[in-house]
C-alpha cells in the first residue's frame, strides 16, 4: 500500500501557515472558554481540516496542532473537576493497559531513545483523546447533541473534497503533510483532504454515519441530519475511490439490516461466527484470504493484507510477547502494517491485541444491555444502536486499516461513548439488584416483634432504566 501523501518529511519540523494559526488560536480560545459541551467539536474540527503537518515543535518534541488542542481542552476540563467526574471502568482500565503496554515494550524492544520519545508522545494523544471524550460524554443527550452537531462542522468538508475531485488539486495542500497533485490511480482521483491517506479519510467519515443515522428517530430536523450525514459519507466515499471505505459502507448497511432484530443480536453474532469458523476449514488459505479478493473500485492491494495477517500467524513467536522492532523481513513490503489488531500487537505484544478486542466486546456488551433496557420506539434506543454500529464497523475496518495521525481520534471518541454507556450500565445493574434485594427482604416474613420496627429507607421501584438523560 503506497502512503506516499503521508511522507512524514514534516516531523520534528515547526510548520506553521498563518491561516493555521489563526485556526488555531480561534480553536484554543473555544477549548478554554466556550461551553464544555463544543470541546469534542472543536478537535474534531481540527481533525478534519487542519493537516497533521501543522505543528509547533519545542525542545524536540512535536506539538501537533490536535495535540495541542487536547492540552487546552485537558487544562479546561481539570479545572472544572470533570477529568475525576466519571467512575473508571473495565473499557477504561484496557485503554490505559493497552496504551502503557506499548509504551513500556516498544522502546525496550528497540533500545532506541526517539522510540521511547515517539511512544510518550503517542501515549499522551491517546489517553488525553479518550479522557476528554470520557469528561464530555456524561449522558444520552451529549451522544445526540454530538451527532447533530458534528455534521454541522463536516459538512463543508464535502465542498473541499468535491473540489479535489473536480481539480485534481488539494487546497490544504498549503498547510503541508498533504500532496498539491491528488493520487491517482487506475485513472481514478483518490482524494484525500487533511488526511494523511484516502483510505483514512474516507473510514473517518465512515465511523461518523451511524451516529449521524441514529438521529433519524425523533423530530424531522433529526430525520434531516440522517440524510444529511448519508449524503456527505457517500459523497467522501466515492472522492476517496478506495475500495475500505467501501467495504466499511457496507459494514454499516449490514449493521443498519440488523436492527429489526436487536433482540436476537446474541444469536446473529453466533450464527456468524459459525459461518466463520466453517468458511475457515473449507478455504484453502484460511478465511482471511477472503480480504485478498475484495475490490470494489480497482488497484485494491487486498493480497497485501491477507499477505500480512498470514505471515502475523505464522510468525507469532516473534511478536506475541513483547512486540517485534520490524515487520519488513516478514515479506515485501509488509513493513506496512495495515491491520490494526496486528500493529496493535508489534508495538505491545499480545496483550495490547487482546485489550482492543475486549474494549470492543465489553462496548458491545454495554449496548446490548442497554437495548435490552430502553423503550424500543425510543431516539435513544436508536442512538445507542448507532454506537454500537459504528464500534462494529470500526472493528471490520481494523482488519485493513491502521490508523494514525488525526484518524485516531474517531476510534477514542466512539470506543468513549461504548465506556459511558457500560459505566451507566454498571450503575444500572447495582441499583436495580439493591431493588431487587430491598424487595426480597420486605416480602420474607417476620416475626411478630419485628413487624412494628421501622424499616430503613427503601429503594423506590424502578420504572425505567435510569441512563443518565441531562447533566
Amino acid at each position: 500500500m503506497d502512503f506516499a501523501a503521508s511522507s512524514f518529511d514534516y516531523v520534528n519540523q515547526n510548520t506553521v501557515h498563518p491561516v493555521g494559526l489563526v485556526a488555531l488560536l480561534l480553536a484554543c480560545a473555544l477549548l478554554a472558554f466556550g461551553p464544555i459541551r463544543t470541546i469534542p467539536l472543536v478537535l474534531l474540527g481540527i481533525a478534519v481540516y487542519i493537516p497533521n503537518a501543522q505543528r509547533i515543535v519545542l525542545g524536540g518534541a512535536d506539538f501537533a496542532f490536535l495535540r495541542l488542542g487536547v492540552i487546552v481542552a485537558l487544562t479546561r476540563l481539570a479545572a472544572t473537576s470533570r477529568v475525576t467526574g466519571f467512575r473508571i471502568g473495565p473499557i477504561d482500565w484496557l485503554v490505559f493497559g493497552g496504551t502503557l503496554a506499548k509504551l513500556a515494550l516498544m522502546p525496550a524492544t528497540t533500545g532506541q531513545l526517539g522510540i521511547l520519545v515517539q511512544q510518550i508522545g503517542s501515549a499522551f494523544d491517546t489517553l488525553g483523546m479518550y479522557i476528554v471524550a470520557r469528561a464530555c460524554f456524561r449522558s444520552i443527550e451529549d451522544l445526540r447533541r454530538f451527532a447533530a452537531e458534528s455534521l454541522l462542522v463536516c459538512l463543508p468538508v464535502a465542498l473541499i473534497f468535491g473540489i479535489e475531485a473536480a481539480t485534481g488539486r488539494n487546497m490544504l495542500a498549503v498547510f503541508g503533510g498533504v500532496p498539491y497533485l491528488t493520487d491517482v490511480r487506475e485513472g481514478k482521483l483518490r482524494c484525500q483532504g487533511a488526511f494523511a491517506h484516502a483510505i483514512l479519510a474516507g473510514c473517518f467519515f465512515v465511523a461518523l454515519l451511524p451516529l449521524w443515522l441514529a438521529r433519524w428517530r425523533g423530530t424531522s430536523a433529526g430525520k434531516w441530519i440522517a440524510v444529511g450525514g448519508s449524503a456527505l459519507t457517500l459523497s467522501i466515499v466515492y472522492c476517496c475511490a478506495s475500495s475500505t471505505p467501501v467495504a466499511a459502507l457496507l459494514f454499516v448497511g449490514a449493521a443498519c439490516i440488523t436492527y429489526p432484530f436487536w433482540m436476537h443480536l446474541r444469536l446473529v453474532w453466533l450464527a456468524g461466527l459459525l459461518l466463520g469458523t466453517v468458511l475457515h476449514f473449507l478455504m484453502t488459505h484460511g478465511i482471511w484470504h477472503l480480504i485478498a479478493r475484495i475490490d470494489f473500485v480497482g488497484g485494491s492491494t487486498g493480497y497485501h493484507r491477507f499477505h500480512l495477517i498470514d505471515q502475523a500467524i505464522k510468525r507469532l513467536d516473534e511478536w506475541w510477547l513483547a512486540g517485534t522492532i520490524s515487520t519488513r523481513h516478514w515479506g515485501w513490503g509488509l513493513q506496512d502494517v495495515t491491520n490494526q489488531y496486528i500493529l496493535e500487537g508489534v508495538r505491545g505484544g499480545v496483550w495490547a491485541t487482546l485489550a482492543l478486542v475486549a474494549s470492543i466486546l465489553l462496548a458491545f456488551r454495554a449496548c446490548g444491555f442497554w437495548l435490552r433496557c430502553l423503550p424500543r420506539s425510543s431516539a435513544d434506543h436508536l442512538t445507542v444502536f448507532g454506537v454500537g454500529a459504528s464500534i462494529f464497523a470500526q472493528m471490520l475496518i481494523f482488519l485493513a486499516v491502521s490508523y494514525f495521525g488525526q484518524t485516531t481520534m474517531i476510534w477514542y471518541l466512539t470506543i468513549a461513548m461504548g465506556a459511558f454507556l457500560a459505566e451507566s450500565a454498571a450503575t444500572e445493574s447495582a441499583r436495580t439488584r439493591a431493588a431487587a434485594a430491598v424487595q426480597a427482604q420486605r416480602s420474607l416474613p417476620r416475626a411478630p416483634e419485628d413487624r412494628a420496627r421501622p424499616v430503613g429507607p427503601i429503594l423506590p421501584a424502578l420504572t425505567r432504566p435510569t441512563l443518565p438523560f441531562g447533566r
